[in-house]
Parts: structure tokens; sequence; C-alpha cells
């Protein structure tokens, strides 16, 4: 995939200065927003040493950018480990500066991440700097904000329609050098050609709505995309420092688009399909995003094996496209289509297979190990806790199927 990008900051309607920063490099590949905080010249410090941080990792990234073109699912692991530890690295900084300096005493910054490889982009933030991807025509915020008022609206205690009136809505509850340790979100999408994204600073996404906001990815593109954004929020009350970053994917020699016989899955047809699936169907978009990074992508040929009776299984498998036969010795037991699943109890057992699973026709599954999926929510409670609860209630669903059965035999 090629990448099309553009930046700019503004001062908004209301501040003497700029706390704001971005990255534009589409030679390294990696693009970026900041917003600082902390007062007169700190925040601005605080935000500008991410941006500077970020662009001298371009070795890294390059290197990074190589290896995932030789093998992309294995170095996915890899990517999702080294993003991380850049935040995690600008956050020493910045904090050790804000303590050897009285005067920058509590700067801090959010930042948001973005890097393209291939097929698929990475997402790195911490703070309320989002990410929107415009995509045929609908647009999707992929981010989730690290605010108060989004903790107190997942803990029910604040409805939608209130949180952009609530008096603390900017109250972030991470940032990079507010504290010692900092927790990073990390994202994995898959992306095709003209899909639109868009980083920005709360400047922009607190005084244009997300309808509007859509309507401006639908008309413009490129700088005329950042300098309608900006307008628009200035011209809406430009309570704050505005701050937009917007890519455009477009096509290379190389892409080959997806046909009926095996189509590709974006990350919006990926959050679609996770979501009729029991496990995620409580899930909010972002948080099916966030479950995208434990999901690798397998193709097989009609009659293809794809688990064997016996063998010791770690894997939870989703049919996305064609189908799969459960086979009990020579019995034939029943095919899965798209939507499907099997191995569920794989995620909790290491209890040999109970059956022979053969690919009916060519088919592609989604994949998630055990390891995975327990890393996942173990690092994050509050989604882990949506995915156990599902667990179990398709486990008391099951355990109650069978019980009504033999006491009807």
């Amino acid at each position: 995939m090629l990448v099309r990008a553009f930046g700019s900051t503004d001062v908004g309607r209301h501040r003497d200065h700029n706390e704001d920063s971005f990255l534009v490099d589409e030679k390294i590949g990696i693009f970026a927003v900041a917003d600082g905080m902390g007062g007169h010249n700190a925040g601005e410090v605080a935000s500008q040493m991410v941006v500077n941080m970020l662009r001298n990792q371009s070795t890294t990234f390059q290197q990074v950018l190589h290896g995932y073109r030789q093998t992309p699912d294995e170095q996915r692991r890899q990517v999702l480990q080294l993003l991380p530890k850049a935040l995690e690295q600008a956050n020493h900084l910045v904090y050790a500066e804000s303590q050897r300096d009285p005067s920058k005493r509590g700067m801090g910054t959010t930042a948001i991440l973005l890097l393209p490889l291939e097929k698929d982009a990475f997402v790195c933030h911490v703070g309320d700097s989002r990410l929107y991807l415009y995509r045929h025509g609908n647009i999707y915020q992929v981010t989730e904000d690290h605010s108060l008022v989004m903790s107190l609206y997942k803990q029910g205690l604040l409805s939608k329609e209130e949180l952009p009136h609530h008096p603390h809505k900017n109250v972030i509850l991470r940032g990079v050098g507010l504290s010692p340790t900092i927790e990073v979100d990390t994202l994995y999408l898959n992306i095709f050609p003209g899909d639109v994204f868009l980083l920005c600073s709360d400047g922009l996404s607190d005084m244009v709505p997300e309808e509007e906001l859509r309507a401006l990815m639908s008309r413009y593109r490129g700088d005329d995309l950042v300098r309608a954004a900006i307008d628009s929020a200035n011209r809406n009350g430009g309570q704050d420092n505005i701050t937009v970053v917007a890519l455009e994917i477009l096509e290379d020699q190389d892409y080959v688009p997806p046909t009926k016989e095996m189509p590709v899955f974006g990350i919006t047809e990926k959050v679609a399909f996770l979501r009729n699936m029991f496990l995620f169907a409580q899930l909010t978009f972002q948080e099916c995003v966030k479950v995208n990074r434990i999901i690798y992508e397998r193709s097989y040929p009609r009659y293809a094996k794809v688990i064997e009776m016996g063998e010791e299984g770690d894997e939870l498998f989703l049919v996305a496209h064609g189908t799969v036969d459960i086979w009990k010795g020579d019995v034939h037991l029943l095919t899965v289509g798209p939507g499907g699943h099997f191995g569920e109890l794989s995620m909790i057992t290491n209890a040999p297979r109970s059956a022979r699973v053969v690919a009916g026709e060519n088919c592609q599954l989604f994949v998630i190990k055990r390891s995975d999926f327990l890393d996942l929510l173990a690092t994050d409670k509050e989604l882990g806790s949506k995915i156990l609860w599902a667990f179990l209630q398709n486990l008391a669903d099951r355990v109650r199927d069978l019980s009504h059965r033999l006491s009807h035999n």
C-alpha cells in the first residue's frame, strides 16, 4: 500500500500559545499527534519531546518495515511489543525532565501514533487524542479515550449524551510524562486502498461532531481535508489548540483486490464479524479493534486437515469464509459455515481434541491462540470481564441444553 499524508496545527480562537505537536514522515512511514498539557511552555515541551523521540527512532521503524514485508504474521507480535516501548521511553524522558525542572513540574502530553505496514496498520495511543477511519462513506472512531468521562460511561454512571457536557470532560487518566510508568493501548488494523485515517487532538474532536467530520472526510482529501477540519473546529468555537494529520491509503502495483472466492477482511468487516459471535457480541467497536490484534488468518484448500482428533489444542477457530466439516471417526457430526466457530474449550483446557475437522471447501479461518487470549484478558480488565462473562453464559447454555436432552432420553 502507498500512503499520502498531510498535517497541520492551529492555536485555535481562545489560546495564546500552541501546546500541540505532530509528525508526518512518509519516508519512515510514521505519523503522530501529541497534545501537551501543564501550562505555558511546559505542555509544548512535552509534546515536542515525544514527536522528536519518535522521529529519532527512524532506523528502528525502518527495520520493522523490512521485517514485516518478509514475514508479516511472525512479525506482528514483535511490532506490538516494539511500539509501546517507544512511548514508554518517551514517558521516561518527559517525566525525568518534569522532575528536573520545577517550572515544568506536572507537564505531560497525550500521544497517538500510526504506523502503516503493507496491508496493515499499527496504532499506539495514550490519552484522548483520537484516530478516526473513513471507509465506504462511514466514519469510525478507532481509539477509546483514556478519560474520566469515558471511564464513568463504561461503568454506566454517565449516558452517551452527557459525555460532551460533563464539567470534567477534559480530565484524562493516562498521559505521557504524568507518572514514572505508563499504560499504552496498542491496536492492529486491517486496511484497504481508499481508507482515510485522521489523527487529531481533542481541539478537533470536541468541536466537530462526528457526523460533520464524516461529511468533511467524504468531500475533501489531503491538505484540503486538514484545512477544512481545522476551519470547522474554529468556526464551532475553537476552544483549544487544533491538530490534524490525514492519511489516504492508495493502491500500489502489488495490490490484489478481494474476490468472492477468497474475500479480504478490512477492520470494519472484522468488527462486524466479531460482533456476531457470542464471545464478542457485547463489545464496542473500539473493544473489537483491541481483540483484532490477537486474531490471525489462515486459509485451507478443500479437504485439508484443520484439526486432528486426539491432538492437544490451544486455538479457537472462527469460520470467516467457506465451510469446515466436523467428524467423529467415520461419523459426520456437522458442517460449520461463515460465522460459526469450533474449539472454544481449548481457551480453558489442554484436553485432547474430541473430533477431526476438515475443510469442506476452500475456507478462511480466524484463529485465536489461548496464550494471546489470556494475555488480552490480563492486560485489559474491563474487556476481559465482558468476554469471560459471555463465555460463561455460553457454557451455561450448553450445560442446560445437555441436561435437557439427557432428561428426555
